[in-house]
């Protein structure tokens, strides 16, 4: 049951974190450690390069593919714990 659970959360983080990249795909953003990173040092970010863009609509597309998947596996487990299945 508690592998249920684990699957279902990691499947809607996953769907989320999807959700997120794809909401801003557009926007040159720099991640939380990246940024701290850049703060300490007293530097500017670098433009993205094509591959940058390129792997943000590929986390964003296997977040939305890979998230659903793991929720699945977890509501599957967790029915078949509960003998609903």
């Amino acid at each position: 049951m508690i592998i249920g659970l684990c699957y279902l959360a990691v499947g809607c983080f996953l769907f989320w974190i999807g959700y997120q990249h794809w909401k801003f795909r557009r926007e040159e953003t720099v991640g939380a450690l990246e940024a701290a990173i850049l703060k300490a040092a007293n530097e500017e970010p670098q433009k993205l390069s094509k591959l940058d863009w390129i792997l943000k609509y590929f986390q964003a597309i296997m977040g939305f593919i890979l998230g659903p998947i793991f929720a699945a596996f977890g509501v599957i487990i967790v029915l078949n714990e509960l003998d609903l299945l």
